[in-house]
Parts: C-alpha cells; structure tokens; sequence
C-alpha cells in the first residue's frame, strides 16, 4: 500500500466523492497508482468556492484500473467527449476538510514551506514521489476535527 497525492479541481473532486470513481486521461498512471493504495485528494484554488486550497479526503483504491469511455466528469460534460477513461473504483477512509495552511509546518514532504504549490501539482503530486505514512496521518486527523 503507497499513499499518492491527488490534485483536483472542486467540480472534479464532487464527481469523484459522489461516484467513488477516479479517472485520469493518461495510461502511464496505471504503472503508478495500484489497487489498495491510498489517494489523498487536495482541491486546488482555480475556480473553487468552497474547498480550495484544502485536502478532503482519503480513499483507498478497490479496483484494477479499466478503461471507460462513458461521459462522467465535469470536462467531459462541457465538450461531450471523453477524456479521463482510464478509471479505477474507490472506497472512502474519510471526507472532510484540511486546509493546507493548518499543517503546512508539520508536513515532512513539503520540504520548501515558501514554494509549497509546487508539491500540490501534477497527478501523483509530491513531485511524482508517494507520501510519507506519518504525514498522511497528520492530514487524516486535521481532517477528522473537521467533522462535526
């Protein structure tokens, strides 16, 4: 089990949290992200109005990855072309909200705290590299107090 770092955007991540499914449009991710590894998903601050900038949730990948061409997320819709087919099914740890600026000085893979968004891009962010576990259960918990 590897835990990888999932940026998105916040329509993407509602189509995600509502389906338990992820697609990404490259098949190079296959090689990468496995089934039972863990994705973090953090929801970048480009056009979000409500979780920008925070991580939201942990969920762990329960399928090989598969392709699908059916219509399903946000880009997809606007141009009536699928895009992200190569999908794999989740199940959720937990949902919630972490903002990155709560614990951004206590995250080990965050090595330069001035230049952090470099570490939030790319799919797997954290510049292609897994998550450390104790960073992941740092965010687990910050996200957990989010909970009522």
């Amino acid at each position: 089990m590897t835990y990888w770092l999932i940026p998105v955007r916040e329509d993407f991540w509602e189509v995600v949290m509502s389906t338990n499914v992820y697609g990404y449009e490259k098949e190079s991710i296959m090689n990468t992200i496995k089934k039972d590894d863990i994705l973090l998903f953090y929801v970048g601050k480009y056009y979000a109005k409500k979780y920008g900038g925070k991580f939201v949730g942990l969920m762990r990948v329960i399928s090989d990855w598969y392709k699908d061409e059916s219509i399903l997320f946000p880009d997809e819709k606007i141009y009536n072309k699928p895009k992200y087919i190569y999908r794999v099914k989740l199940e959720p740890i937990i949902i919630g909200e972490c903002a990155v600026k709560d614990v951004l000085y206590e995250l080990s893979f965050i090595e330069d705290k001035f230049q952090f968004s470099k570490y939030l891009r790319n799919v797997p962010a954290n510049l292609k590299r897994p998550l450390p576990e104790k960073d992941v259960k740092l965010i687990e918990e910050c996200i957990r107090q989010s909970i009522p």
